[in-house]
């Protein structure tokens, strides 16, 4: 290899490895994980998402973005022994414009899926379902940065369309007809935390309650 060919190839590496490292730093991260459930209903009560340690994603049972929040120092001495507790399911304060020093932007009427909803948060973009989305319900929450994410719909077809399927890293899972016993559409597992509740083989009254929640870590919990 000449000198000159060595220097350039030497000069490509090196930008690359630029690249890499610059996608790296924006890559969103998620650190830790609040997933509620219920006696009563089926799915989730909320989802709460901490994204590089830094912002907090207070999400719907249907994925929709029901509040942005930062995290401050007052949150690090607000933990259980599941993990870090944020209490904020409802957003009063209407569509904040900052957040942990990022600017919040939102979608104009240009697109009518996604107008209104939270467009990015400094760098972090936002995507949601649209026209293009054929198979699934338009308006949900698609990416938060790279972070996907997925919906059960036609295509499963022992679960229930519109029901959440993943975030990112994170498979959701649901009790459903191969579940004979158990009470359908109720969430089975987050990750590798399981949730198991009082089905045929119990005490009928008890039938659908929580029975336990097993796998809770400091990055993935579930609650009541």
């Amino acid at each position: 290899m000449s000198r000159i060919a060595n220097i350039n190839y030497k000069h490509l590496l090196v930008t690359a490895l630029m690249v890499s490292i610059v996608s790296l730093t924006k890559a969103q991260t998620i650190t830790a994980a609040h997933f509620r459930v219920s006696d009563k209903t089926q799915g989730f009560r909320s989802i709460e998402l901490i994204l590089n340690s830094k912002i907090i994603i207070g999400l719907g049972p249907e994925g929709n973005i029901f509040y942005v929040d930062q995290v401050d120092g007052n949150n690090s001495d607000n933990e259980n022994e599941n993990g870090p507790s944020y209490d904020r399911f409802y957003n009063t304060e209407g569509n904040p414009t900052s957040i942990a020093s990022q600017a919040v932007t939102y979608f104009d009427g240009s697109d009518k899926d996604k107008e209104g909803k939270i467009q990015s948060i400094g760098s972090i973009k936002f995507d949601y379902n649209d026209r293009f989305d054929i198979h699934d319900i338009k308006g949900r929450l698609k990416s938060i940065g790279n972070i996907k994410v997925t919906y059960n719909n036609t295509f499963d077809i022992h679960d229930k369309a519109g029901t959440l399927k993943s975030i990112g890293d994170i498979d959701i899972k649901y009790y459903n007809a191969f579940d004979i016993n158990d009470p359908q559409g109720k969430v089975k597992s987050v990750g590798k935390v399981k949730v198991s509740y009082y089905n045929k083989l119990d005490d009928e009254k008890y039938f659908g309650r929580i029975k336990s929640i097993t796998g809770n870590s400091k990055r993935l919990y579930i609650t009541k």
